[in-house]
């Protein structure tokens, strides 16, 4: 059958429409397996940012300005990183033919990401007042190399992700697949950090969840590995279309930030970021100095956001089909999410918490489902029939790049609110915390808002400008779609 047949509207003064073959050549297992490597990034990386910011102000004693001068220094070196990587690894090479052009760089990348982690958790001893531009600059460092190491991974595997799943109905099957699993990876990364510090004291019990966190992504990415190998259908189509005279790497970054769709595709996507750390990071807070209980209620808090989550995506993917509207169905989401962020500033037992993130996963589980698995897809099917060129690294490590700069609004929000507030760092109980500053209430007031009204406020900005703006109706991606078969690609 046919992947795409065009059809005629009746309408000569309309475009022609294209339907696709809901056929894949794909089986159930290798959706898995590429999924899987979703719940290894996503649970180290919801690990890492649940405790980070905590570890180093709490724990280590070190200043929250320092924290976010040296995150934000990461967030810049990952920026230009990504595309950089992007770019160079965007062509065929001697192992393409026997192993594909992106396998052999996520292979190669594999096991310096998973242990790069521990250097993270792992800074001298020395005391944080008279050595804090040390304690900065180990920061900084141990960031940067496990950003780059995953940037490896990372960039070819959403290459794999549009040049694999192809259709609109593979993409949405990937995605009814790959978010519970992302979503599964991401809580799971809240989940067990709380359980395995308290197998040790202070420092000690952070080093350890760094050497499991660490072991578990290793296993996680054995097991995503197949799952990323490229067929001689894809290898094929590479050498197919091998340009002689590819557009230059400065060249690929003015097209895209032409692109309207990629603008704010990227837009929407940042809002989605940074409210999705921020509450990630301040969680660990809300449990300790807010709802002054045990910090592993942060786990139960967590299953509730996974629950809600999970159930979700079922019924976001059929909105999305039955609507037949990628655009209305994130739209909806969106105005969703900014609804359930509201009362998660004014809770006011733990009870009605949990019932606030519980629907509070339930409204995420929409941008969760479409975002990467639907929406960036399709602005990159978007750029390569524009520049003619199956040319997506640039714009892939262009997207990383702008995330990962304006990422860093999150941790300056973050310290920002703490230093106007007056947290004082160094503090990881109540009591302790409640002697040390001038007036407890303003801070915990910092952390409510934190957790709900300033992050709705973000959302709300991003689904407004998707909104308004996002230029891919269903009628243009399917267009698309039967341009890039024109095309040969």
């Amino acid at each position: 059958m046919k992947d795409l047949k065009s059809i005629n509207n009746g309408n000569n003064k309309k475009s022609e429409l294209f339907r696709e073959s809901d056929e894949s050549r794909h089986s159930k297992l290798t959706y898995m397996s590429f999924s899987t490597y979703n719940f290894a990034g996503s649970f180290v990386v919801s690990a890492q940012f649940l405790f980070l910011f905590f570890f180093y102000e709490a724990v280590i004693g070190l200043n929250a300005l320092y924290i976010a001068g040296a995150l934000t220094i990461a967030a810049l070196w990952d920026a230009f990183n990504d595309p950089l990587v992007g770019y160079l690894t965007d062509r065929n090479t001697r192992l393409t033919k026997r192993l594909g052009r992106r396998f052999p760089w996520i292979l190669l990348g594999i096991i310096p990401w998973c242990f790069s982690l521990l250097l993270i958790y792992l800074p001298p001893e020395v005391d944080p007042a008279n050595n804090a531009w040390f304690l900065f600059s180990w920061l900084a460092l141990s960031l940067c190399v496990f950003d780059t190491f995953h940037s490896l991974i990372y960039v070819n595997i959403v290459h794999l992700r549009a040049d694999k799943f192809r259709t609109e109905s593979e993409r949405r099957t990937l995605a009814s697949i790959y978010t519970p699993i992302d979503i599964f990876g991401r809580v799971f990364g809240m989940l067990l950090p709380p359980i395995l510090i308290s197998f040790g004291t202070g420092r000690e019990g952070y080093v350890f969840m760094a050497i499991v966190i660490s072991l578990i992504v290793f296993i996680a990415s054995l097991i995503f590995l197949p799952g990323t190998r490229e067929d001689q259908v894809m290898i094929k189509r590479y050498y197919a279309n091998e340009q002689e005279n590819k557009i230059g790497f400065l060249e690929g970054m003015k097209e895209s930030i032409k692109l309207r769709s990629f603008i704010v595709f990227i837009i929407a996507f940042t809002a989605f970021q940074i409210v999705a750390e921020m509450l990630t990071s301040n969680a660990i807070y809300v449990v300790t100095f807010v709802l002054r209980v045990d910090p592993a209620t942060t786990t139960l808090m967590f299953a509730l956001f996974l629950l809600g989550a999970i159930v979700s995506v079922p019924f976001w993917v059929w909105l999305a089909k039955k609507l037949d509207n990628n655009k209305k169905t994130m739209t909806i989401g969106g105005f969703s999410l900014c609804i359930a962020l509201i009362p998660m500033t004014f809770f006011q037992t733990i009870l009605d918490f949990f019932i606030f993130v519980f629907i509070l996963g339930f409204s995420l589980g929409c941008w969760w489902a479409l975002f990467l698995p639907v929406i960036q897809p399709n602005v990159m099917d978007e750029f390569v029939v524009r520049i003619k060129k199956d040319q997506k690294g640039v714009l892939i490590g262009l997207v990383t790049f702008i995330i990962r700069l304006t990422s860093t609004i999150s941790v300056i929000i973050f310290a920002l609110v703490h230093t106007l507030t007056g947290f004082v760092p160094g503090y990881h109980t109540y009591e302790g915390l409640e002697g040390a500053v001038d007036n407890i209430e303003l801070v915990l007031l910092g952390i409510r808002l934190l957790m709900g009204i300033i992050p709705m406020v973000i959302i709300l900005i991003g689904t407004l400008i998707f909104w308004r703006f996002y230029p891919l109706t269903q009628d243009v991606v399917l267009e698309n779609k039967a341009k890039l078969k024109e095309l040969g690609f």
